[in-house]
């Protein structure tokens, strides 16, 4: 009880020599602390008529203090309204507090970027013109292959000018009789033709058929993954290729057989 009695007059005397400082209006919580700390009620009245109360007390806060060891002549007391500060008072003693900063324009470029990117998945070498979304007339695809067990993606951009397809219309053996490519066999009518016809009967005849290459040239591209880009809103990460015209095209992720890209426009 002692011990308890010297850590309260200890907590008043730093809480006094603080708020002497200021000289704020007395709260309850401090009442309350001098009561339980057995301060005579003449100190008590003392420190409330330098100060006076912040507010007068509710009659909950009475019936506490007198829980707590308040004599009924302390309570009586700080009844008077001579001993409660006015809200002048009050209000003086509040610390200043400095006007709040305006909020930071918003960045609608930054904020609405998720708005502007499309996702979608392609197939591995289906090509990707970035001309639909306004960017430059190139065309990206995507090579998946296998490489000590793991896949690997080569992205490569499609030379339009060197890529080209070769169509050749070949022309069979002419002969007496109609020229024709479904085979049919002599002598025997019990038999009956395939596909591509027995080549040992000299009366078959080869007809047309027409040869497709396609060459391809490509340069090749690289996935930035040192450098992430990550977009408010999109649950994506998104690691770029290329941009270029208001259209960048970045690399998502990759299944056996496609990959999953992403494009990103700029606001018009």
């Amino acid at each position: 009880m002692h011990s308890t009695k010297i850590i309260l007059i200890t907590a008043i005397t730093v809480l006094a020599g603080a708020i002497g400082l200021t000289a704020a209006p007395i709260n309850f919580n401090e009442v309350s602390l001098w009561v339980r700390a057995r301060e005579t009620d003449k100190s008590i009245l003392t420190e409330v008529s330098q100060r006076k109360l912040a507010r007068a007390l509710t009659p909950q806060q009475e019936t506490t203090l007198k829980s707590q060891g308040a004599s009924d002549s302390l309570v009586q007391s700080l009844r008077s309204s001579e001993l409660v500060a006015s809200s002048a008072e009050v209000a003086a003693t509040e610390p200043k507090t400095s006007a709040p900063k305006p909020a930071p324009a918003p960045e609608p470029d930054r904020d609405s970027a998720g708005d502007n990117l499309q996702v979608f998945e392609v197939a591995a070498g289906h090509p990707v013109n970035l001309s639909q979304w306004g960017g430059p007339d190139y065309e990206f695809a995507f090579n998946i292959y296998r490489y000590a067990g793991e896949n690997v993606i080569e992205p490569v951009m499609v030379d339009t000018v060197r890529t080209y397809t070769d169509v050749a219309h070949y022309v069979g053996v002419l002969g007496t009789g109609p020229r024709t490519a479904t085979p049919y066999f002599r002598g025997s009518g019990r038999l009956t033709p395939y596909l591509g016809g027995d080549l040992k009967d000299d009366t078959y005849m080869i007809g047309d058929y027409i040869s497709v290459a396609s060459h391809s040239t490509s340069r090749g591209m690289s996935i930035d993954r040192k450098h992430p880009v990550v977009i408010n809103g999109v649950p994506y990460t998104l690691y770029p290729i290329y941009g270029a015209r208001g259209a960048s095209l970045y690399y998502i992720g990759h299944s056996a057989d496609s990959v999953k890209l992403a494009v990103s426009t700029s606001r018009r």
